[in-house]
């Protein structure tokens, strides 16, 4: 089976269409999800640092998280 990916220009019309292609006994019809878009001007290495200002060690921090 070969995939096929159909972007559908008018909303309108989709559901139309969509109902036309499920009554068709050859064609499967899978939904996809949308992946999130990367946001290719993020700098990882830009946020070194932002906790040293901080006085707390991983201990503490586990203490705290845990201490419920």
């Amino acid at each position: 089976m070969d995939p096929l990916v159909l972007h559908i220009k008018d909303k309108d019309k989709y559901l139309s269409f969509l109902q036309f292609i499920k009554q068709l006994d050859f064609i499967e019809v899978k939904k996809t999800t949308r992946r999130k878009s990367v946001d290719s001007n993020y700098d990882f290495f830009a946020s070194a640092g932002i906790w040293k200002r901080n006085e707390i060690d991983a201990k503490g921090l586990r203490t705290k998280a845990w201490n419920k």
